[in-house]
Formats: C-alpha cells, sequence, structure tokens
C-alpha cells in the first residue's frame, strides 16, 4: 500500500493555558474524540483544562491549584475522574464538581496504596479504582480493585488479585487498569514482585457487573407521563424493573448498560428512579432528572 498517495492532514491542536509543566501530563479523551481531559501532573500551576471540539482554539482550564496524579474519563465525554489531594474528584465536563467518591470500607485496609488507572465505567455508573495492600514491591503485598458508586461511593465490589500492581517509579507514566465497554473484563498490569522484569497482563472477568445508574436522558419531561427515558448505567438484567418516585414504570431492556422506560403521570419535580434485577439487587438514584 503507497501511503503517500493518501497523506494525512495535520493540523496543530491549540494549547492549554498554563504558566509551566514541571510534571508530565495526563491525557483522557472521549470514545468519540469530540473531549480531551487533560491534568498536568505534578505541575504546581498545572490547571486541568478540557478541550472540546464544538469549540476547537481554546481550552476550558481550571483555576485550582491542583497536583493530580492520576486522570480517567467516561466514553461518552461527560464525566472525568482524578486524583488529587489524597481524594478522588469526579467533574462535569464543563469542569464542575459533581462528587467526591468515599466509602468508609475503603479505610479498612491499613496502608492502602492507589495505583494510576483509576477508571470509569463507560456509562459513568461506576468508578474503577485499583489499589496495593501496602508499599510496591514489598513481599506478601496483593493488588486489588475497588468498585464503586460512582454516585454515592459506596463500595459495590472488591477484587483481590493474584498478583500486584505493577507500578511506576513515580506513578505519573503508566495507566496500570482499564476496562472493556461494558465494565466486565477488567485489563491490568501485574507482576510478581513489582519488578518490570515480571510483569504480566491480568485479565478478570466479572460473573456480574454491579448495578449502577449512570445518565438519564431528557434531563426533564412532561408531569403527564409516556415520555421515554433513556438510562445508561451498569449491571442491567433482562426483566430489571423500574420505579419512579415508588410509581411502577414500564422498562425495556436494551443491553447490559442501557434501559428504555417510559414515564407514569408524576408529581411535578425533582424525581427518585430505582432499579431492580431478577435477582434482587437494587439501586437508585436521586434527583434523576425533572417532570414538569
Amino acid at each position: 500500500m503507497n501511503l503517500m498517495a493518501s497523506p494525512p492532514t495535520v493540523q496543530p491542536a491549540p494549547q492549554p493555558e498554563v504558566a509551566s509543566i514541571t510534571g508530565a501530563p495526563l491525557v483522557q479523551g472521549s470514545a468519540a474524540g469530540d473531549r480531551v481531559f487533560v491534568a498536568f501532573g505534578t505541575s504546581s500551576s498545572g490547571p486541568v483544562a478540557v478541550w472540546n471540539a464544538s469549540a476547537p482554539n481554546q481550552f476550558f482550564t481550571s483555576p485550582a491549584n491542583v497536583s493530580t496524579t492520576d486522570l480517567g474519563a467516561s466514553s461518552d465525554g461527560s464525566m472525568f475522574v482524578f486524583y488529587s489531594n489524597a481524594a478522588t474528584e469526579m467533574h462535569a465536563a464543563d469542569l464542575s464538581l459533581t462528587s467526591v467518591p468515599a466509602s468508609p470500607e475503603l479505610e479498612q485496609i491499613l496502608g492502602r496504596v492507589l495505583v494510576p488507572g483509576t477508571a470509569l465505567h463507560p456509562s459513568r455508573a461506576l468508578l474503577y479504582q485499583p489499589f496495593l495492600t501496602g508499599a510496591p514491591g514489598s513481599a506478601s503485598v496483593k493488588g486489588g480493585i475497588d468498585i464503586l458508586d460512582a454516585h454515592s461511593g459506596a463500595l459495590r465490589l472488591r477484587i483481590f488479585l493474584p498478583q500486584q500492581f505493577m507500578t511506576d517509579i513515580d506513578g505519573l507514566h503508566g495507566s496500570f487498569l482499564t476496562t472493556d465497554e461494558n465494565g466486565q473484563r477488567l485489563f491490568a498490569i501485574t507482576s510478581s514482585d513489582g519488578t518490570p522484569q515480571n510483569s504480566a497482563l491480568t485479565i478478570i472477568q466479572l460473573v456480574a457487573v454491579p448495578l449502577g445508574i449512570g445518565t438519564i436522558a431528557p434531563a426533564t419531561v412532561s408531569a403527564t407521563g409516556g415520555a421515554t427515558l433513556t438510562v445508561r448505567g451498569s449491571g442491567f438484567q433482562n426483566g430489571a424493573t423500574v420505579s419512579i418516585n415508588g410509581k411502577s414504570a414500564s422498562a425495556t431492556f436494551k443491553d447490559i448498560n442501557t434501559l428504555l422506560v417510559v414515564t407514569p403521570s408524576l408529581t411535578p419535580g425533582s424525581q427518585q428512579i430505582a432499579i431492580t434485577n431478577p435477582d434482587g439487587e437494587s439501586v437508585s438514584l436521586d434527583a434523576a432528572f425533572t417532570a414538569n
């Protein structure tokens, strides 16, 4: 194949407005490539920045003076997550803070060390956090993955790996965990003793993805009922039932990440949605959408 016959078109991208870059930048993009999220690692003046294809000549930057050591983004580009100042923060694409997922169960492992590779479920319903049970490379240290509800921070599932995660020297040049399009198959870079020469790829297949709610569209519907909501989430099963503010709603299973829900007549205002799988697992989300 003669690649010279159809050379690619290259257009320089705009650069984020930062005073200096003293640490390696972390970059994540949406599946469609229409949004790119950037964090500047250990840069003392390095804000988080977002590039949007609808405004290709500028970066939107956060004025926060933060030092970031991990960055992940949802595949639809509507949400991103980063680890900074010993806390995990979730932000919308407009940089606004949406939640700081935390769970008392996370404190049950003394010496717990986070590993670069924080990931969001493609629907942004779940947050996957890789960790070590102790210092990297130490004997008997294990690797693990905490799966949290991205809205409440509740721990939904904890997995321990047969080996510990591989880690980079400064924790900024690697991402050691990712997931498939359903959040069901997890891919981890591990090592039997924490050294690069003994590193390997560990693949984890979940029997079932924890049930979660990610996004609901549209955000506003008529209170008279009959509107169809597209609910994106995780772990949906065929036969899942849905209620809205306690009223039963018709639900159609589309796939493991998608339900179509027809709203009943509703009292105007903010609405809670609750989903229950046939196996009894349930989840709810307050202020999920608005009826008027």
